[in-house]
């Protein structure tokens, strides 16, 4: 089995769909404003948004929509520390949505195995961490939502494993620099007051709590509302013809 994938968009229109992408995500980070962070972080369900622009246009547009949406809601609506959102939020934004895009649209059969090991890596210590460190149920139940979900689609050989294993890849990417990045941040400079993390230097096994809640706030979202969401703006634009389409002998 192959997958068909057709050619890259023109620049014009990546150019044109990071700005739309930038924009919905900025927009939609307004009503995440007022709901509470853990560990710095902010609950952040419209991942969606820029997930959708990297399957349907590619990396570029995905990871730089992201990076630019992220950008002006952790200034405009977030904890308005533009040096810790262009050190932290930027690139984990752009890495984890570029991967996105690029593992979806680029990986074969072949290299869908070796991703698929990789991808089981976040919500198995997402699941772990849960049970045996902080006894917190969701966590695990999470964890295993998504391994369910992963290791289905893949059973399946359903035409969205291959988005559904990038999503994990991606997300858990971003996620580790949102998690050390703010550990590294807190040594050299002083967290935004939002935050409510204090002033000092954060401990190293920050990060892991940090990690392992962006990936639990973020994945479901990924996984479950993307498909349907991209499905259906080919089906309304049908001439949006980047990314997996169809698999064919």
């Amino acid at each position: 089995m192959a997958t068909r994938r057709s050619g890259s968009p023109p620049f014009s229109l990546k150019l044109l769909s990071s700005a739309v992408n930038a924009a919905l995500y900025t927009t939609l980070g307004v009503f995440s404003a007022s709901l509470p962070t853990f560990f710095g972080v902010r609950i952040w369900p419209q991942v969606f948004v820029p997930a959708t622009f990297a399957v349907i246009f590619g990396p570029w547009p995905g990871g730089v929509g992201a990076a630019i949406g992220i950008f002006l809601s952790d200034v405009l609506f977030g904890h308005h520390d533009a040096l810790l959102s262009l050190l932290v939020g930027v690139p984990s934004n752009f890495v984890g949505f570029f991967l996105i895009g690029w593992l979806t649209n680029t990986v074969t059969t072949g290299g869908r195995r070796a991703t698929f090991f990789v991808s089981l890596l976040f919500p198995i210590a997402l699941a772990g961490y849960g049970i045996y460190l902080s006894r917190q149920l969701l966590y695990a139940i999470v964890g295993v939502i998504a391994i369910i979900a992963i290791i289905g689609f893949a059973i399946l050989k359903n035409r969205w494993a291959t988005f559904e294993i990038a999503a994990s890849i991606g997300l858990g990417a971003g996620s580790l620099i949102i998690g050390f990045g703010l550990v590294a941040y807190s040594s050299l400079f002083t967290l935004p007051a939002a935050l409510h993390l204090g002033t000092g230097q954060l401990p190293l096994a920050f990060a892991y709590g940090a990690t392992t809640f962006t990936y639990l706030s973020e994945i479901l979202p990924l996984l479950i509302l993307t498909p349907p969401i991209v499905a259906a703006c080919r089906a309304a634009l049908p001439t949006l013809v980047a990314g997996p389409r169809k698999v064919s002998k």
